[in-house]
C-alpha cells in the first residue's frame, strides 16, 4: 500500500512560503515590541496570524526552534540588505567612506533592533543552539559578505604595509583567522594580515555595539555616537585611512537612531 506523506511533510508551495513569511515578520514584530524572544512562542506567534498552533505546526515542523533560525536569517538577511543599500552609496573608490557606512549601518540597525541583535550576536543566541556553528558561520557570511568588494578596492589601492606581515600575526590564530575570511570570501586570496586586522577591528566594533545596544555604561554614555565616530576613526586608520568628508549618510539608517 502506498503511503502520502504530503500531509505530514507539505511541500513549500507558494502558500507554504507566504505562510513561513507571515509567521516570521510576526515573530520579529513581537520581538520588536518585547526586546527579546522570551515572547516569541509558537502560540503568540499563531494567535497574531490568526491561526491555530497545530496550523503553525505545519509551516515549522521543528517548532520554536526552527521559527527562531527562520527569524535568525531573515534579520541577518534585512540587515545585509541595508549594508549594500549604505555602501552604495557612497563614492566607489571612497573606501573609508565605504567602511563607515557598512559599519554604521550596522550600528543603527542594533540599536533599533536590540531584540534581534541579540538573537543574531548576543545573548540569546542560544536559544538557536541547536546547529549554532551553522548559524554563527552563516552570520560571518552575511554580515562579513557586504564588506568584500570595500576590501578588494582597499588591496588595489594600497601597497599592503598598512596591516601585519604574515609572520606578525600569532602563528596560533592562523587557521582560525583563514577559517573566518574563507567563511566571508570564499573564492579570494585574502592577505592573513589583513584578515587579521579585520578581526581586530572587527572585536572593537563588536564591542561598542553590543554597549549601544544593551545600554551598557548608558548612565555615562547615553549616546554612543561619538564612542562609535572615535571607534571608528581608529579602526580605519589601521587601513592607512582616515574619515571621508565625502561620506553620504543612508536615510534608511539616520532614520534608525
Amino acid at each position: 500500500m502506498t503511503t502520502n506523506t504530503t500531509t505530514d511533510a507539505p511541500a513549500l508551495s507558494g502558500r507554504h512560503v507566504e505562510a513561513r513569511r507571515q509567521a516570521v515578520d510576526a515573530a520579529r514584530a513581537i520581538m520588536i515590541r518585547s526586546g527579546g524572544v522570551t515572547n516569541v512562542t509558537i502560540a503568540a506567534v499563531a494567535k497574531a496570524l490568526k491561526f491555530t498552533s497545530p496550523a503553525l505546526y505545519r509551516y515549522f515542523p521543528g517548532g520554536r526552534d526552527e521559527l527562531l533560525r527562520a527569524v535568525h536569517h531573515a534579520a541577518l538577511e534585512d540587515l545585509a540588505a541595508r549594508m549594500v543599500t549604505a555602501r552604495e552609496m557612497q563614492p566607489r573608490a571612497d573606501v573609508a567612506a565605504q567602511l563607515y557606512a557598512l559599519t554604521h549601518t550596522v550600528f543603527c540597525w542594533s540599536l533599533a533592533h536590540p531584540g534581534e541583535f541579540s538573537l543574531l550576536m548576543g545573548s540569546d543566541f542560544h536559544e538557536i543552539q541547536e546547529g549554532s556553528e551553522e548559524s554563527d558561520r552563516e552570520v560571518a557570511t552575511i554580515v562579513g559578505g557586504p564588506y568584500v568588494p570595500s576590501f578588494v578596492t582597499l588591496m588595489e589601492q594600497t601597497d599592503h604595509s598598512f596591516w601585519p606581515a604574515e609572520h606578525e600575526v600569532p602563528a596560533e590564530m592562523h587557521p582560525q583567522i583563514r577559517e573566518h575570511v574563507k567563511a566571508i570570501a570564499p573564492d579570494l586570496d585574502i592577505p592573513l594580515g589583513l584578515g587579521y586586522t579585520w578581526i581586530r577591528t572587527w572585536r572593537a566594533i563588536f564591542g561598542v555595539i553590543c554597549m549601544a545596544a544593551f545600554g551598557h555604561l548608558s548612565f555615562a554614555f547615553g549616546d554612543f555616537r561619538p564612542m562609535f565616530d572615535d571607534m571608528m576613526a581608529q579602526a580605519l586608520l589601521m587601513y592607512g585611512l582616515e574619515p571621508s568628508d565625502a561620506y553620504v549618510p543612508a536615510a534608511s539608517a539616520v532614520a534608525q537612531v
